[in-house]
């Protein structure tokens, strides 16, 4: 699973049609504090210039630190935490043009 959309690079160089995919997934029961009992899920978002540049050599990515990391705090345990994530990341104001790839 992976979404395409436009993103802001280190440098404000634009990646239109960026590659994007969830990474370092984690979900959390907070205990204590404002939210406490509540649920965390943090992820992190890898870029590519393509699908194909990331099939070909994953280990070269774009650095774009607007979509680094990501956290989403919710009341009740998330069922599926990627597709979550996935959501979330489709809302975020810092990725536009989003669109779904299978």
């Amino acid at each position: 699973m992976a979404v395409q959309g436009t993103v802001q690079t280190q440098g404000g160089l634009t990646a239109t049609n960026a590659y994007l995919r969830i990474c370092d997934l984690s979900l959390k029961k907070i205990v204590g504090g404002d939210d406490n009992n509540k649920w965390q899920l943090t992820y992190g978002v890898d870029c590519y210039v393509s699908a194909s540049a990331r099939n070909s050599n994953p280990d070269v990515r774009l650095y774009a630190p607007t979509v680094d990391r990501f956290k989403v705090v919710s009341d009740t345990e998330p069922s599926d935490p990627i597709n979550v994530a996935y959501a979330d990341l489709k809302t975020r104001s810092v990725v536009s043009n989003v669109s779904d790839l299978v």
